[in-house]
């Protein structure tokens, strides 16, 4: 195991052990698949804390929603990339209640567009889903 120090002029140092190993295939966060139901926050397809960052979302129909986990059930800066598989729907994403994602208010949603993509990523004082929606782009 490789022994590494902070230095304030230098940031991490690494003073012994075997170098890093690179990865050829980029960063691995794994995935779940969710299929869309339900339309309000209570019913909505609850997304697994455990089962991967990339969620795979199936049966968006411009009103099925899936929900995040709780922000009291993950650490800071864990981090969940949702995609709307469906090309011709939107999707709903809602929070878990009492949470929020941003820039919306507590308990309410965000519509994704149709082959659209969540990013959400939860803050450090667990009060907020901080997120981004990349535009959508075609061949």
């Amino acid at each position: 195991m490789p022994k590494v120090v902070i230095n304030s002029s230098q940031g991490l140092i690494q003073q012994t052990g075997a170098a890093p190993v690179a990865s050829a295939v980029g960063v691995g966060v794994g995935a779940q698949s969710v299929t869309a139901a339900g339309t309000s926050i209570g019913v909505a397809t609850q997304i697994s804390a455990t089962g991967g960052g990339l969620v795979l979302v199936s049966g968006a129909d411009n009103t099925a929603a899936v929900k995040l986990p709780a922000l009291s059930e993950v650490p800071a800066g864990t981090v969940f990339f949702i995609l709307n598989l469906v090309g011709n729907k939107t999707l709903e994403i809602f929070p878990t209640a009492g949470d929020q994602i941003h820039p919306a208010a507590d308990d309410a949603a965000i519509t994704v567009a149709a082959d659209g993509m969540l990013i959400c990523v939860a803050d450090s004082s667990g009060a907020l889903w901080a997120s981004a929606e990349p535009a959508v782009t075609g061949a």
